[in-house]
């Protein structure tokens, strides 16, 4: 019997098995958390018992007339409530939540913040909050794929991966993007990429993607009426100096979008009132914002996702290139006012949103300046879209992918690509902290950039083993030596005495400061087993040993926790970039 396999078991069968499991639940959570906000919103705005509603279609002028202003608030109130008293990790966007469980909580969400979540997220955007479903159900299936992580007593790097399938499902099924769903968890989530972590998560996503197909539809997000434009070879190399610029325009404003958010939180923050007086202001401003535009363009355009008014633009139906100038700020101030002040949801769809009406914007400007370039403004709404979220939140290839899935538009896919590169290193340059992680390092947690492989995880014990080691009797004195000493009784290695555990000019016995805390364990472990062995014994030397029996004449070597700091030293100078 493999003794690898029964220290450190890796249960891939299992985790297969909880994949599908997470895959079925997180579809059948966001077609849940969808009815519910349709629910929410047709009884805050119409008093109708229905979850019928189709975001991408604009909402009707509310039963209540002028009333509709003070919605927001009653639905504050309720969410400030829930929060408070059961789950302040509900409280905003969600994502960071997620990633500071994953980086600095071993990979365990509260169980009860996934009910929370859906709740406070439902009600925020179903009364009016100007936020988005995707921070919301990332953060249910995640919270819930710990969960059942933590009940089966999994490792913290399997519980990581069953997070990572709960909110790639939770993507998947809600915007109808599998491809983006596993892109998300690659660019965000996982902190190791291999088959071991990529196939699970890819197998919730295509289960979710499945089941959100079944309950909720298979049409794409948003849907193009505009016939696409062709453009030649010579025109297309014409209009690709004009992505440049675009893309450093939207990268500043991700980064604006992005301090705007923070910026507010600290504003609310520094007013002397309670929680609930904080949010109350803010959902009144904020339902003062979208009735005044009511009353003033015909819809309230800024209120909960705002897929209809990105739907719009997309279409041609607004084209005032003043208008969209305008909605960008006002969709900014609405998000703020709703998450500043304490609301829950996402900020993706607001990126879009923003995206859509700044690209729109620029495409119709350049369409008034230049017509014989043929732009469609369409097209440049589409890469608004992708650049926006792809600087905002650092993943690049989840925005040029969910964005192609939302949209079923391939015919503008390398624009796309080119923009939301040059708007993410325009945002890299000016801060390293994103739209999720700046609110951690406000915390004091860093969250790393990127992936990089294990460069010792491979190695075998025998391969990185000191043999600078020496025996002695228990009884024998302690002289200075630079290795490792091993202290033994007959044939049996009873204790160990590190290099730094000396006492330089004492004359002391070697069993009065030997350590016998250490693991006895075979050449043949891998660098990963003896980590994980050492971590879960709270053991910081081993001894490697034939058959892994603490004997001396089967002794190969040792590893102390010099050695083990020697070797991820060796690791960071590869890895160093």
């Amino acid at each position: 019997m493999n003794h690898e396999t029964l220290l450190y078991p890796q249960k891939q069968f299992g985790i297969f098995l909880l994949a599908i499991l997470i895959g079925v639940i997180g579809g059948i959570a966001a077609w849940l958390f969808r009815l519910l906000i349709g629910f929410i919103h047709n009884f805050a705005f119409f008093g109708s018992l229905t979850a019928v509603y189709d975001a991408n279609q604009h909402t009707l002028p509310s039963s209540w007339g002028w009333l509709i202003i003070f919605v927001p608030i009653l639905g504050g109130m309720v969410v400030v409530w829930l929060v408070k008293n059961f789950a302040p990790e509900a409280k905003g966007h969600g994502v960071p939540e997620v990633i500071h469980a994953i980086h600095y909580n071993q990979g365990i969400i509260k169980g009860r913040v996934s009910l929370v979540k859906a709740l406070a997220s439902a009600i925020t955007i179903g009364t009016g909050g100007s936020l988005g479903r995707e921070g919301p159900i990332v953060q249910i299936g995640s919270a819930f794929s710990s969960a059942i992580g933590q009940w089966f007593g999994l490792s913290a790097s399997q519980k990581i991966v069953l997070i990572s399938c709960g909110a790639s499902a939770g993507i998947a099924a809600t915007f109808n993007a599998p491809l983006a769903g596993v892109l998300f968890s690659i660019e965000l989530l996982l902190v190791t990429t291999n088959s071991k972590t990529l196939l699970p998560v890819a197998v919730s996503t295509v289960i979710a993607a499945n089941v959100g197909h079944y309950l909720i539809g298979t049409d794409p997000a948003f849907t193009i009426s505009i016939p696409e434009i062709h453009h030649s070879v010579s025109q297309e190399l014409m209009l690709l100096p004009l992505y440049f610029p675009i893309g450093v325009v939207i990268g500043i404003a991700a980064l604006f979008f992005t301090k705007c958010i923070y910026w507010a939180e600290d504003a609310f923050s520094l007013l002397p009132v309670n929680d609930y007086l904080r949010h109350a202001l803010g959902t009144l401003l904020l339902g003062l914002l979208f009735y005044w535009m009511l009353l003033t363009f015909q819809h309230y355009y800024v209120q909960g996702v705002g897929y209809a008014t990105i739907q719009d633009i997309l279409n041609d139906v607004i084209t005032d290139p003043k208008l969209m100038l305008f909605l960008f700020f006002a969709k900014l101030l609405a998000t703020c006012l709703t998450i500043g002040s304490g609301g829950s949801g996402g900020v993706f769809s607001p990126s879009l949103f923003l995206g859509a009406a700044l690209g729109g914007f620029i495409g119709q400007a350049l369409m008034i300046m230049a017509p014989g370039l043929e732009i469609e403004p369409m097209t440049f709404a589409i890469i608004g879209m992708a650049s926006m979220v792809g600087a905002s939140t650092s993943a690049p290839l989840t925005a040029v992918i969910i964005t192609y899935e939302m949209t079923q538009n391939y015919s503008i896919i390398l624009p796309v690509m080119l923009t939301v590169c040059v708007a993410y290193v325009v945002r890299r340059s000016l801060s390293e902290t994103d739209i999720y992680t700046h609110k951690l390092a406000r915390r004091g947690h860093f969250i790393p950039e990127g992936r990089t492989s294990d460069m010792s995880a491979h190695l075998k014990v025998r391969q990185v083993m000191s043999l600078d080691y020496r025996f002695l009797n228990q009884t024998d004195h302690v002289t200075p030596y630079k290795g490792t000493t091993l202290v033994v009784d007959g044939n049996q290695v009873v204790g160990i005495i590190g290099p730094f555990n000396y006492i330089v000019g004492s004359d002391v016995l070697a069993e009065s400061i030997m350590s016998k805390e250490f693991s006895s364990l075979p050449p043949d472990f891998s660098l990963k087993t003896v980590l994980y062995h050492l971590d879960k014994l709270h053991h910081d030397s081993v001894l490697i040993c034939d058959g892994g029996k603490p004997l001396v004449d089967g002794v190969k070597g040792v590893l102390t926790s010099r050695d083990i700091a020697n070797i991820a030293a060796k690791a960071a100078q590869i890895q160093h970039a």
